[in-house]
């Protein structure tokens, strides 16, 4: 069985953003070790002594990897900070935040080892779906009840006392379990709709807004809101009203562009391969799901 991430050296990413210019924000290259993008902002916002809400990025990196990628700092002329496997470098400053999702793509250079045989390698796209990054901590059991208004299953997952805890809990960490779920169904969806079409189209992350122009993949989801025990309107947060936004779509297949690759001995074990892969995917799609499409 082939294997990835056997060190954070072997997963590489590099983001791809254009910063605009001017003043108010202090533009910063994050490059970092063995850290999850969230908490490694919350550390650094932790150093200077600001609010983490200062702190902008266009996207979230694994944590088992080595990362680059762009974060605006209000105010940030000149800042020094000391943490281990976290690099700060300033690169400009521009007048407006880095915007969640304000990415183009992302660069990867994934090392694949553990390898029995070499094989010629061609690949020139991708189903679109959420890997399994997106879903750890049960962040889709958490997104599902707080779209039930299930606080008492809240507060099991979250480990809080009560009801008023979750309305004070990370507001981030919230969005991201939503957005979660979000993701879990559009996988779902993704899944049916290959069974009866390849054609390259957009799927909906589901949302309160969601229309659908097409009756088929209206009926998938649906179908998936029914067995889910959920409705669009669930959407809606009066009572949370930082957890709404806007509907999205996605599309079904994403380009693997600038493909190529290398093989060479595994130097963590002789008797096997390795493989260098190197590509670009746009934003919002996972590296690890190029290396299963041709290794699995």
């Amino acid at each position: 069985m082939y294997k990835i991430k056997d060190k954070p050296e072997d997963f590489f990413v590099k983001e791809v953003l254009k910063l605009p210019k001017g003043k108010g924000y202090g533009y910063f290259l994050l490059k970092k070790k063995d850290w999850n993008t969230i908490d490694a902002v919350r550390v650094i916002a932790k150093k200077l002594r600001i609010k983490g809400k200062n702190i902008k990025y266009a996207g979230l990196k694994d944590k088992k990897a080595i990362t680059e990628q762009y974060i605006s700092i209000k105010n940030a002329k000149k800042i020094n900070v000391k943490i281990k496997d976290i690099e700060l470098k300033k690169i400009g400053e521009g007048d407006e935040p880095i915007k969640l999702g304000g990415l183009e793509g992302n660069k990867f250079k994934i090392i694949v080892r553990n390898l029995e045989t070499k094989k010629n390698l061609k690949l020139s796209k991708i189903e679109n779906y959420f890997d399994a990054q997106r879903f750890s901590n049960k962040n889709i059991k958490i997104g599902k009840a707080l779209l039930k208004r299930d606080y008492k299953e809240l507060c099991k997952l979250l480990n809080l006392k009560n009801k008023g805890e979750v309305f004070r809990f990370d507001r981030q960490l919230l969005r991201f379990t939503l957005n979660s779920f979000q993701s879990y169904v559009f996988n779902k969806a993704l899944d049916k709709y290959l069974t009866q079409s390849k054609k390259n189209i957009k799927l909906p992350l589901i949302n309160f807004d969601t229309e659908f122009e097409n009756k088929t993949i209206e009926k998938i989801y649906m179908n998936i809101l029914e067995e889910e025990d959920v409705e669009k309107e669930n959407f809606i947060f009066k009572e949370m009203p930082f957890l709404v936004s806007e509907g999205k779509d996605r599309e079904i297949f994403v380009k693997v562009e600038n493909f190529k690759y290398k093989y060479s001995r595994d130097e963590r074990n002789k008797k096997k391969f390795k493989c260098v892969l190197e590509f670009y995917l746009k934003k919002g799609s996972y590296g690890t799901l190029v290396v299963k499409k041709l290794f699995s």
